[in-house]
């Protein structure tokens, strides 16, 4: 009795109740979860170009139109994100009292998305407050003008704006000493009658910092005097990161360091200095590099380098170099001392041996130099220093033993963006050499040239530039005939016209033979291109010649050469390949092509 009457319960009482719940619920939540079709979003009110370029840009109704939401409320929720993300947007602009509406129309395959912007609010005012250095607030208010901070009154109350200045401001006053300084509040007040904002920063200075005493952590070789040497600042001095980042800088650029790394203490000491800790991990010193190639004015030849870098501890430089040609060999001792008397001064001994078979002169030449380099501005260097030269010349036009005491000068000016591989800027170096025979007969001359290059990328990544260089030469004093064959000026090498045999562009004597000459000029022409990460082609043309007057005839003929070479970039500098053919072949001189492979780019 008792299970008929359960049953009796369920089927006839509850059962039809359930029954009919759950149909209203599929046929609600169907209304609702029905899978969308694409849809379409349409963007309403006064909007000008950024506004709109702003606003397509941060919808995510539009980035996301490709993938539809599988149900209406998924669409709605869409939409309302739209509205957050757009108000941002707007605000971003100074549009601070926009209103942003939807709608959905269409069974959910149209979304209308009204903007009224409203106005835009301006900047009216923007203080700053340093409520702890009161004494010093108008004096840092005059030293730090809204101008510094790129704040401009009665424009648009942007955002970005504000916060730069912000961080502009820290940055002032850190140069000025202030290691600590922070923003501690800031106010933003705005007029909604006038539409304006008003920005009131209130700013804790702390006191005003000095450098502190120097630990140096990871030097091994190095001794500590190497560090002080290259430090921009003295114990004492008020703090300055500018002076930090410039004394990181050399520190990098000397060549001893794998890292480097110049932080201070979280807080000053009781006499407001820094303490400082400057981090290093050493490089390796020493290297040793071999080297084989071959061209069609040298022949076949060999290279070897060897290098310390730091041979007595504070960064003092040892190098030799050999290069043994079919035609010309080379030995170079190269000893450096950095920052010699002062920073950004190096005192450069060099012992050099040279001998050169040319079609014009057989030489043996032994020098020892020493000169003075000094680093005069970012991109200004200027040298100067004397030369003992002992120069044996043979087989050519003015045979004979002479000794010289040459002055050689040198001024540079670079902006060009790298040494190795050049994309932008350029650069001038004037060169002059005064040279005096002072054994019999006694004479005296002076080579002067002028060099200049330039380079200019053609697209934005690079990869296509144009460099250009121009080459002026002239020696006064001393007759035709005094002037040792090995000082003359030549052209026809992988620097200087190429395609014409080895230095033999200049005034020609009997049968063939160059005489070298006092003027020279030569202009270039390269367009670099590069193919992948590690290849590259090059087009070159080259015009000039070498006049038998100190200056240079431009009226006279000209030889010109044309070329392509190929590159493979490596870390030191790219590896050269040139094959370049002269277009005024000259007959018993010149061969149908020369070729040059070399290590860096000709200029």
């Amino acid at each position: 009795m008792f299970v008929s009457y359960l049953y009796f319960l369920f089927f006839q009482k509850i059962a039809p109740k359930i029954t009919l719940y759950t149909f209203i619920f599929v046929a609600l939540f169907s209304s609702f979860s029905h899978s969308l079709d694409a849809y379409e979003t349409r963007f309403e009110g006064e909007m000008n170009e950024e506004v709109s370029k702003l606003i397509y840009s941060v919808s995510q109704l539009e980035k996301l139109k490709e993938n539809p939401p599988s149900t209406a409320i998924g669409l709605k929720r869409r939409a309302e994100s739209d509205v957050s993300n757009i108000l941002q947007a707007l605000h971003s602009l100074a549009y601070y009292n926009a209103n942003v509406t939807f709608l959905i129309l269409n069974h959910e395959s149209l979304v209308i998305v009204n903007i009224d912007t409203g106005p835009v609010y301006t900047l009216s005012n923007f203080e700053i407050h340093y409520p702890e250095n009161e004494t010093s607030c108008e004096d840092l208010n005059n030293q730090i003008t809204l101008k510094d901070l790129h704040v401009n009154l009665g424009k648009p109350a942007l955002p970005e704006t504000i916060l730069d200045a912000e961080d502009v401001l820290l940055d002032q006053l850190n140069l000025k000493g202030y290691a600590f300084a922070s923003i501690n509040k800031r106010e933003v007040l705005v007029d909604q009658k006038e539409k304006s904002v008003n920005v009131i920063l209130l700013v804790e200075t702390g006191s005003l910092t000095y450098f502190g005493p120097i630990t140096i952590n990871g030097e091994e070789r190095l001794s500590e005097d190497y560090f002080y040497k290259k430090l921009g600042w003295n114990e004492g001095d008020i703090y300055d990161p500018l002076k930090v980042a410039k004394t990181q800088e050399a520190l990098e650029l000397g060549g001893l360091l794998k890292s480097v790394n110049i932080t201070h203490s979280e807080e000053p000491s009781e006499d407001n200095t820094l303490p400082i800790t400057i981090s290093v991990v050493e490089a390796k010193q020493r290297s040793i590099g071999f080297g084989a190639g071959y061209s069609t004015e040298l022949g076949p030849g060999l290279i070897s380098e060897w290098e310390d870098r730091n041979i007595f501890g504070n960064g003092q430089k040892l190098s030799f170099r050999l290069e043994a040609w079919q035609i010309r060999q080379e030995g170079i001792l190269t000893y450096v001392i950095p920052d010699y008397k002062r920073p950004d001064q190096n005192l450069i001994w060099q012992l050099n041996f040279h001998h050169d078979k040319t079609k014009g002169y057989t030489d043996s030449t032994v020098s020892l130099s020493g000169r003075i380099d000094r680093k005069l501005t970012d991109h200004l260097r200027f040298s100067y220093g004397g030369m003992y030269k002992h120069i044996r010349s043979e087989h050519s036009a003015r045979n004979g033993t002479f000794d010289l005491f040459q002055i050689p000068l040198q001024l540079r000016w670079s902006n060009a963006d790298s040494i190795l591989e050049p994309t932008k800027g350029g650069s001038i170096t004037i060169k002059s050499t005064p040279s005096l025979q002072f054994l019999s007969p006694q004479f005296a001359y002076c080579i002067n040239t002028f060099t200049s290059t330039y380079y200019q990328s053609l697209t934005k990544d690079k990869r296509h530039i144009m460099a250009a260089k121009i080459m002026l030469g002239s020696i006064f004093g001393g007759s035709k005939h005094d002037i040792p064959p090995p000082e003359r000026f030549y052209a026809g090498s992988e620097n200087a016209l190429r395609g014409y045999s080895y230095l033999t562009v200049s005034p020609i004597g009997h049968h063939h033979k160059p005489l070298g000459g006092r003027s020279l000029f030569i202009y270039s022409l390269e367009l670099r291109n590069k193919i992948g990460k590690n290849f590259g082609w090059v087009a070159f043309y080259e015009i000039g010649n070498v006049y038998a007057n100190p200056y240079p005839d431009l009226l006279q003929g000209m030889l010109q050469s044309v070329g392509v070479g190929l590159r493979y970039y490596t870390p030191v500098g790219p590896l050269r390949l040139d094959v370049a053919v002269p277009l005024n072949r000259r007959k018993h001189i010149d061969g149908p092509f020369q070729f040059y492979f070399s290590i860096g780019q000709s200029f």
